[in-house]
């Protein structure tokens, strides 16, 4: 059977195999790079020495294997096998191909714009700047911003907040985030500037093909229903306990008079949370 999302699948399938590859190059070496590490990271250094593939790799290659990397590698993916599936579903393969692979593109271009400002504006100061960058983050946060455009009203769940927070909302307060802690030097290590250069490229390609595209093409049935039994799921979750029971008690009653029918998803949702249904 094809998979709904094959490109989504294969960017996930390829991050994981350069993840591996790299834990087992540096196996015997703890504490050093592995060669597809200086090979794959974007520095630009490098790029001003002729690296130029560094700006398409770099996005394939995530934190070194001790600590935080696990952290890394599992949330970007993470977070694309979850926006990634309706996004490609929305747009195809190729659009959705070509949305990961400008957001990366954009990603890098705003890390180097911010290295270049640091640095004092000047070649000869960005030649001899120290910062890298690696990881999936700007491409997969274009991915992010184009499911906020087609589907704004979508309610997501997002640490720390112990409520759902539709998608356009968001979208708009990661980006402030970022810019805000780009100013702050604890949190330097992390690429601010490269998450804001995807989100814009993802809020601007998608609203692009959205007004090319009126009538979207539709979701699969298999991902159909997932975000069917999402919104149903978010939408009993809001429910207060006697608007519950009410909804779970005429549920019940129609159901034991004998009136079988295939559940909806909202009447699925109630069941599950009345812990009659697993």
């Amino acid at each position: 059977m094809k998979h709904p999302a094959p490109v989504t699948r294969a960017i996930i399938l390829v991050n994981v195999a350069v993840a591996v590859l790299d834990v087992l190059l540096t196996l015997n070496h703890p504490g050093e790079d592995s060669w597809i590490r200086h090979m794959l990271a974007l520095s630009p250094a490098n790029l001003l020495d002729g690296a130029w593939w560094e700006p398409f790799t770099y996005m394939w290659l995530h934190a070194p294997p001790v600590g935080f990397w696990v952290t890394h590698i599992l949330f970007n993916m993470m977070t694309l096998s979850i926006f990634g599936k309706p996004v490609e579903a929305r747009l195809g393969p190729r659009r959705f191909a070509l949305l990961y692979g400008l957001g990366g593109l954009a990603a890098a271009g705003a890390f180097l714009g911010q290295a270049w400002w640091d640095s004092g504006r000047t070649i000869a100061g960005l030649h001899n700047a120290g910062q890298e960058i690696v990881g999936a983050s700007g491409a997969v946060l274009a991915v992010v911003a184009a499911f906020a455009i087609y589907y704004p009203d979508a309610r997501l769940f997002i640490f720390p907040f112990p409520f759902p927070v539709r998608a356009k909302k968001a979208v708009g307060f990661f980006i402030f985030l970022s810019v805000l802690f780009m100013f702050v030097p604890a949190l330097s290590f992390i690429g601010h500037s490269a998450h804001i250069g995807g989100l814009l490229v993802g809020f601007f390609l998608a609203r692009a093909w959205m007004r090319r595209s009126a009538q979207p093409p539709l979701l699969s049935s298999k991902i159909q229903k997932g975000v069917d039994e999402m919104t149903a799921a978010l939408a009993v979750a809001e429910l207060s306990e006697s608007e519950f029971l009410k909804e779970v008690r005429e549920l019940l009653g129609e159901l034991g008079k004998g009136h079988w029918r295939p559940l909806t998803a909202r009447e699925r949702a109630l069941l599950r949370r009345a812990h009659l249904l697993v």
